[in-house]
């Protein structure tokens, strides 16, 4: 999966699950300050993640709370387990 694709689901998932407008997440865009996340939200978005690329569940950090960041963790992890 490249991270086009990746980025695609991403935010696909944000976008519904955080009632987003369509292209309101960017890969410049923070989970939290800039799309409004909340740390119950935090936990079901992992469990959404984990279960569409089917990675172990991620421990929120700084850094890949921006998603730049998490598209890039996402496909390092997808990139290892082959």
């Amino acid at each position: 999966m490249n991270k086009d694709d990746i980025f695609n689901k991403i935010a696909e998932l944000l976008t519904a699950y955080l009632r987003l407008n369509p292209g309101e997440a960017t890969p410049d865009s923070h989970i939290v300050n800039d799309l409004g996340a909340d740390s119950l939200a935090m936990v079901e978005l992992g469990f959404q993640f984990s279960e569409a690329f089917g990675i172990p569940i991620m421990n929120p950090t700084e850094e890949n709370m921006i998603l730049r960041n998490l598209v890039d963790q996402i496909h390092d992890m997808l990139n290892a387990a082959q």
